[in-house]
């Protein structure tokens, strides 16, 4: 399957994943800037929420072709195999969106 295109909400880099890195959904008290979403052993999340609570909670991640384009969601950010996996903030760019495509390609030549 052809590598999906995101843009992380953090830095505003454009990348290229691939098809089955792990996704999830932005909890709503989750930060939009500097917190890191960090998983252990596949499933136990934690974060520091808006309010400075630390939060410790159950996911269950996805592949990122289950995401919609232009949804904003968590997306691993380390390989898989890992007991503790680091997640960004990110937005799935639309398959209609070119230029960014164009631009990727222009900024990571193979």
């Amino acid at each position: 399957m052809t590598p999906i295109v995101v843009r992380d909400l953090g830095t505003g880099e454009l990348s290229s994943r691939p098809h089955d890195a792990l996704t999830l959904d932005v909890p709503p008290d989750f930060p939009r800037t500097g917190v890191v979403f960090t998983v252990a052993d596949g499933f136990r999340a934690t974060y520091t929420a808006a309010d400075g609570q630390h939060v410790l909670r159950n996911v269950t991640p996805g592949p990122l072709r289950w995401r919609v384009k232009g949804e904003t969601c968590l997306i691993a950010r380390t390989g898989g195999g890992r007991r503790l996996r680091q997640y960004r903030l990110c937005w799935v760019a639309p398959d209609e969106a070119p230029v960014l495509r164009e631009a990727l390609i222009q900024h990571n030549p193979e």
